[in-house]
């Protein structure tokens, strides 16, 4: 019932576990000394509104009068990014993209990076027992990718890639994510379909290792590739061929070597609409509070 801090809790006779590590956020919060919220917070991270009609591509930039955070303030933001990264990819992956902005400033923190780690603590008071629950399926691996173009400061772009073991006969039911990336790009992408394909690449790099653990413990996969989901149709033509490749050298590794993949029948690269690709939450900031308990409830 227990593993590396995990706590399983099984019911055999229906076929599912539940995932769960009791306890260790509230005593995160009493340690950081963070007091509970007046208000409910169903939201992770802050929403910046777009402008629209804007005829350049919007990014976030730094609030130019946010003080830098002495010694102190510095280790806090550290600390308690670090304390939650890892209950994030055990069992609440809703956090990621909180920690993946306060990871980018936390070598340099600012006030705005202490009011990002207050907004995070916030909604961790709000849902201090994240649970996943596993269903016992046919151990097919599935993969959900999606990335968010120039939405870092310094021109970053994040990707996010969403992995589940699911079924062969039913592809559209969603089992517990077994693994959720939310990372940033490091280098600085050309267009969003360099970013989509930079996230593809991240998946199928991730992912490739998965596959061949699952083919060692006898759980065969698709002989026409492991399913593979983009909502981008540009990153989904290039690497399936049907779309010719011009201006985009910079991303050549990552495109060729997807190609190379697909062709070997690893992965099935399929389009698949934004409402229905899993990692989509994970790559962008979301206004409503609606949304995020619904997504919270889904994952």
């Amino acid at each position: 019932s227990l593993y590396c801090g995990l706590t399983l809790d099984w019911h055999y006779d229906a076929g599912y576990v539940h995932i769960s590590m009791p306890r260790y956020s509230n005593g995160a919060l009493t340690k950081f000394q963070h007091p509970a919220p007046m208000r409910s917070q169903h939201a992770a991270h802050k929403w910046i509104e777009p402008v629209y009609g804007s005829k350049q591509q919007q990014q976030p930039a730094e609030t130019a009068s946010a003080a830098p955070l002495d010694s102190t303030g510095t280790h806090r933001v550290q600390s308690v990014n670090g304390t939650f990264m890892y209950y994030g990819r055990a069992v609440d992956p809703c956090i990621l993209v909180a920690l993946n902005e306060i990871s980018t400033e936390q070598a340099k923190p600012t006030t705005d990076t202490r009011d990002k780690t207050d907004m995070l603590m916030d909604y961790l008071h709000t849902y201090p027992n994240a649970v996943i629950r596993f269903h016992a399926s046919d151990m097919i691996l599935k993969i959900c990718s999606d990335a968010a173009y120039l939405v870092l400061p310094k021109a970053k772009s994040r990707v996010a890639v969403h992995f589940h073991l699911g079924w062969q006969n039913n592809p559209t039911r969603v089992n517990g994510a077994v693994a959720v990336l939310c990372q940033t790009l490091k280098n600085v992408v050309g267009s969003a379909t360099e970013a989509e394909i930079g996230g593809v690449y991240t998946g199928g790099r991730h992912g490739a290792r998965m596959i061949a653990t699952l083919e060692e413990m006898g759980h065969k996969q698709p002989s026409t590739g492991t399913p593979f989901e983009t909502d981008n149709s540009c990153a989904h033509g290039i690497l399936n061929s049907k779309m010719r490749q011009k201006l985009s050298k910079a991303f050549d590794m990552r495109f060729w070597w997807m190609k190379d993949r697909i062709k070997q029948k690893q992965y099935n690269l399929q389009w698949a609409p934004r409402k229905d690709n899993r990692a989509d939450y994970f790559a962008k900031h979301f206004p409503s509070s609606w949304h995020h308990k619904k997504k919270r409830y889904q994952y």
